[in-house]
């Protein structure tokens, strides 16, 4: 039996360099997987009109999955029988509209929308150009925040925002108020699609840096985790998990290099 290998990951820290966001130094390397037949999807926190800039970049037309879940885009690119767009969650008005109504305001005070700050103070949060803050913050099913209350507050708003049917997902610079969606679920799904229309042992490879990249992490058959410095392997509980010594981008090349070689 032929086999497929589906390799899901995240950017930020992952795939792109965590202060340039740049990824030339491996863009060869992705080209020769996708040659390959290699399906690379980006599962990111990222917007679509920031992954379509990634995609014009690499000068590929990727299939995605945006917002931490939210939604997976374009997989009719790789099978013509795959839909172009599959929707996971509620749109970003009545995300906000559930949590403004529930969520006490002793918590959701504390609680700062970067698209509130100004443009300094968000290029400072979020690390980015001034040019690409607009397609950062042009989300659909998801709104940044920065917490500024204590640990046990903290606690008590993730708990609460669970209560209410919302999640929140903490990356490498924010917290992002979400639907109760995962990159687990998007990913999920995409293997789903897949298997409707294809006989092939399908072999997938999560790629990630941090806390929202667990879940996906956990239910891929090989779990990559690229080196980040403030996240190490101590602190998750992931077993035969494949990890880098060096940051992105050149980590990612290294444990994907690890993961082909465990498959093959």
């Amino acid at each position: 039996m032929t086999s497929k290998i589906i390799i899901f990951t995240d950017l930020d820290g992952t795939l792109l360099d965590r202060d340039t966001f740049k990824f030339d130094k491996i863009s060869g390397y992705l080209k020769d997987l996708i040659l390959e037949d290699i399906c690379i999807i980006p599962n990111s926190s990222k917007t679509r009109q920031e992954i379509e800039v990634f995609n014009k970049e690499l000068d590929e037309n990727l299939s995605y999955v945006v917002e931490n879940g939210a939604a997976i885009y374009n997989l009719n690119l790789i099978n013509s029988g795959f839909p172009e767009k599959i929707s996971l969650s509620r749109e970003i008005d009545e995300i906000l509209k559930v949590f403004e109504n529930k969520i006490s305001n002793k918590l959701s005070s504390k609680c700062k929308f970067i698209k509130n700050l100004d443009i300094k103070k968000q290029i400072k949060v979020l690390g980015l150009p001034k040019e690409k803050i607009k397609a950062s913050l042009n989300r659909e099913y998801s709104i940044p925040l920065l917490f500024e209350g204590s640990k046990s507050d903290k606690t008590e708003l993730f708990k609460s925002v669970n209560d209410i049917g919302l999640s929140l997902q903490e990356g490498g610079r924010v917290i992002n108020l979400c639907d109760k969606v995962s990159k687990s679920q998007a990913m999920k799904n995409v293997v789903k699609v897949f298997k409707k229309v294809t006989k092939e042992k399908l072999f997938t490879i999560g790629v990630g840096d941090n806390y929202n990249d667990l879940d996906m992490l956990k239910n891929s058959d090989i779990p990559c985790l690229v080196f980040n410095d403030k996240f190490t392997l101590e602190k998750i509980n992931i077993n035969n998990c494949l990890v880098s010594k060096k940051p992105a981008p050149e980590g990612w090349k290294e444990v994907v290099k690890l993961a082909l070689d465990k498959i093959k």
